[in-house]
Parts: structure tokens; C-alpha cells; sequence
């Protein structure tokens, strides 16, 4: 009876001590949770791509970044037009927002060397616009969305399409950095790091040379694990860190066929908010991390309305 009674006590014991460690971690997690609050990341980040009605949703989108608590949209230009106008009075009064605007433009043939008449094109549009209005609505900076590997040539011959990808990124930064104020920002893709580069560097890590910062496509809707947020952004920061250059990491909201864990989309802002906290919590130690990005504003907005609905 002496040994039931002993053996009964220390498993109450144990279990109280799990109960303990419950109790603390959950503390732990609330305080850290409640510090996000307090301790937002340096960059929240949008795309938005589609400008056609830029005048007339202006007040729109700036209310919702505002909101959102965005002090980064990456804002995609339409180089036929030579209507200045709405791209002003947009950037301007993000600008007295707080907001920084970074002209958004690419296309995957923008890696290969027999297109770079289309960046010269992209950069002769910037150059017109900076000349046609004043300083509070000049851009802070380009911001490149090149995928060359959504290419046939990719599948191809991928060590030449690397070597393009790498010569025009050179000479896109090369053609910019004319003007130093002028920052350089580029989407990638988390697993870029994985592709050589030349003299066993990784392409991550010689893009991460090159520009100003860079945008990590990072689609998972799940923060902790395998295969997660943070698991497939760390390579990348930690390069980041090594180089002293920024890396946001990107994350998406709009619907997809690449996989359900790809997306927020139909998860609601508040999964979405709660993945991000957590994230931050354990990426917030590596200097090369600064923040995040939403793809993109018209879904973000659109999550954003269904939840007050709800």
C-alpha cells in the first residue's frame, strides 16, 4: 500500500510539474504576444498591382494601409502612360502618411539579356516622372519582380538563365544607383538560396550582395514547423545578417493552386495576424529580418471586409 501511495504521489508530482511548465509557456507566449503590439517590425509591406483606378481609390488604399499599420507599398507603374498625375498625388500624400512608395515593375523575361531594353524602358519612365514632379512625390525607390524561373528557358539551361538573371541585375542596379538616393528592392523566392551562383556562392546570397534589400516570397500560412515561415526564411535572413542588408519576408492572401498552405486565403486576417506574431517572435533576433509584405493589397483588403461581415 506504502509503495501504490508513493508511486501514486510522484505522478501527481509529474503532472504537476507539466501543468507548471504549461502555465509558464502559455505566460511566456501571452507576454510575447502582447509585446507585438509595442514591438511591431520596422517594415509592414504591400503590393498593389492594379493602378488603373489609382485616382479615384486613392483615399481607399491609404485608409487601409494606414489602418493596417503599412509604411511600405510597392506600387506598380504602367509605363505606356504618360499621365503622371494620379502616381503624385498618390506618393505625395502617402509621403505626409509616413508611407514610403517603391515604383513596382518586372516580368520574367526580365532575366534574360535579349530583354533589357524593357528595363531600360521601366527606368527611362521613372527618370521622366522625377523630372516632371517635385521631391515629395519622387519614389524612394524601384522595387523588381523578376521570376526567370517561370521560364521554358529555366527547365532549359538553367546555369545560363542564372548567369542573365545575374547580368541584368547588375546592370538594372548599375543604370539606378546614376542616382544614389535611389533604393533597389526585389522580390525572391525563399528557396533561391539553394541555387549556385559562381565561386560557391549561392544565388540568395549574390543577390542579397547586389541590392538594397530584398522581398522573400515566402507563401506558407504556418509560422512553426517543417517547411514553414520561418523555418524557409531563416537561410535567407541569415544572409541577410552576414551582408547587413534587410530582408522582409513576403506572405500571401490571395487564392492558389500551388497548395493550401501556400495561402491565408480563407484562413481570415486574425490566422494571418497570429502566424506574423509568431514569426516575428523568433526571426525579431537576427538583424537581417525587417519586416513583413502582403500579397497583395486588393486580397489583404478584401480578407480584411469578409472578417468584419462575419
Amino acid at each position: 500500500m506504502l509503495a501504490l501511495k508513493l508511486q501514486s504521489s510522484k505522478k501527481l508530482s509529474f503532472l504537476k510539474i507539466i501543468l507548471i511548465a504549461l502555465l509558464i509557456c502559455m505566460a511566456i507566449a501571452t507576454v510575447l504576444m502582447l509585446k507585438w503590439k509595442s514591438e511591431k517590425p520596422p517594415v509592414m509591406a504591400t503590393w498593389v498591382w492594379d493602378t488603373t483606378t489609382l485616382t479615384k481609390d486613392k483615399g481607399k488604399m491609404l485608409a487601409f494601409a494606414e489602418e493596417q499599420g503599412v509604411n511600405a507599398i510597392f506600387l506598380h507603374v504602367d509605363r505606356k502612360s504618360k499621365d503622371f498625375e494620379p502616381y503624385r498625388a498618390f506618393v505625395e500624400e502617402a509621403h505626409g502618411l509616413g508611407i514610403e512608395v517603391e515604383a513596382l515593375g518586372g516580368d520574367p523575361t526580365w532575366g534574360l539579356t535579349d530583354y533589357r531594353q524593357e528595363i531600360d524602358s521601366f527606368i527611362e519612365w521613372l527618370e521622366d516622372y522625377h523630372g516632371a514632379v517635385g521631391e515629395q512625390a519622387a519614389f524612394d525607390g524601384i522595387h523588381m519582380d523578376i521570376e526567370p524561373y517561370l521560364l521554358k528557358e529555366w527547365e532549359q539551361d538553367r546555369d545560363d538563365t542564372v548567369r542573365q538573371w545575374m547580368e541584368n541585375v547588375t546592370y538594372l542596379v548599375g543604370r539606378v544607383k546614376q542616382d544614389e538616393s535611389l533604393r533597389v528592392s526585389a522580390d525572391l523566392p525563399f528557396w533561391i538560396h539553394k541555387i549556385p551562383a559562381r565561386d560557391d556562392v549561392s544565388l540568395g546570397a549574390w543577390m542579397i550582395e547586389q541590392l538594397d534589400r530584398v522581398v522573400l516570397m515566402n507563401y506558407r500560412n504556418f509560422a512553426i514547423g517543417e517547411n514553414g515561415i520561418i523555418d524557409n526564411a531563416l537561410p535567407m535572413i541569415r544572409e541577410g545578417t552576414r551582408a547587413g542588408k534587410p530582408v522582409i519576408v513576403g506572405l500571401e492572401t490571395g487564392p492558389t493552386d500551388e497548395g493550401e498552405h501556400v495561402t491565408f486565403y480563407g484562413k481570415g486576417t486574425s490566422s494571418l495576424r497570429r502566424q506574423m506574431q509568431l514569426s516575428h517572435i523568433f526571426m525579431r533576433w537576427h538583424n537581417g529580418y525587417e519586416g513583413f509584405s502582403i500579397h497583395d493589397y486588393e486580397n489583404w483588403k478584401e480578407a480584411s471586409e469578409s472578417d468584419l461581415q462575419k
